[in-house]
């Protein structure tokens, strides 16, 4: 999936990218949980062009890292919650045990999610790549 953006900030070999919402954020079913905002969305993507703030860039994010994104950010809380709720109430009986284990589990995701996403995004090794710079800003 391709798509353009303006270049906001480059720190290093990554460049944050703002997106303008377009016509797919209003029919899309995901615009309530990436909450673009009134500017738009900004994603962190590797700079090896070179682009500078003010450039326009078209990057390039692969489907298999978007399914991976989707996995990490909505699957896995998912069954983390689903297992807390289960297990919780098989160990202790009652639905509020399960429910109250299962929150708990989700929350302990999140909180490793955060240090692992950090990793992610220092590594470079999901984020998508700017593929050529469409208008230079002198």
């Amino acid at each position: 999936m391709r798509e353009t953006g303006v270049v906001v900030e480059v720190n290093e070999n990554k460049a944050t990218v703002l997106f303008k919402n377009g016509e797919g954020c209003e029919g899309c079913e995901f615009s309530n949980f990436c909450h673009p905002g009134k500017e738009g969305r900004k994603i962190i993507c590797i700079n090896d062009k070179g682009a500078n703030v003010g450039d326009v860039v078209e990057i390039d994010i692969s489907r298999k890292n978007a399914a991976l994104a989707v996995v990490l950010n909505f699957v896995l809380p998912l069954i983390f919650l689903v297992v807390g709720v289960l297990l919780g109430k098989k160990l202790w009986g009652t639905d509020l045990a399960g429910f109250l284990l299962g929150i708990g589990l989700m929350a302990l995701y999140f909180l490793i999610f955060v240090f692992v996403d950090k990793r992610i995004v220092k590594s470079g090794t999901l984020l998508p790549k700017i593929i050529r710079i469409k208008n230079r800003i002198t």
